[in-house]
């Protein structure tokens, strides 16, 4: 399933009432796109903080919608943050068994993995796609 012509500007989807400027990338998201697409030139385009929720302002990292795969990388995962605490752990259950309900498969990532393993990561995303 593709996006409606026009909707996409830049590297950022773009829907009805979306109008979000370049998105802000951690420095774990930075190493990983970098990467991603310096290895992997000819894959499907990314795009970034793409809203893939109809009604909610739900958003993946890096997504790849005409095949519905999206990457999420977590942070704050050893320093107590969003991710982690209760109301924002379950926030992230909530979209993720919604992404489940949309057939989207969705990669999780911790800073970890980016700092420890990236080009283990970046392959297992490839194979995916």
């Amino acid at each position: 399933m593709g996006l409606p012509k026009g909707l996409i500007t830049g590297r950022t989807a773009k829907l009805p009432g979306d109008y979000k400027k370049q998105p802000t990338r951690s420095k774990h998201e930075e190493a990983f796109i970098s990467a991603f697409t310096a290895k992997y030139p000819g894959m499907p385009r990314v795009i970034e903080e793409y809203r893939f929720h109809p009604t909610r302002q739900w958003r993946f990292d890096f997504a790849w919608p005409v095949v519905n795969v999206a990457v999420e990388i977590e942070g704050g995962t050893w320093s107590g943050g969003r991710h982690t605490r209760g109301k924002g752990y379950q926030s992230d259950v909530d979209k993720y068994r919604e992404a489940s309900k949309m057939d989207w498969c969705v990669m999780r990532y911790t800073g970890d993995d980016v700092n420890k393993r990236l080009f283990e990561v970046i392959t297992e995303v490839a194979d995916v796609l």
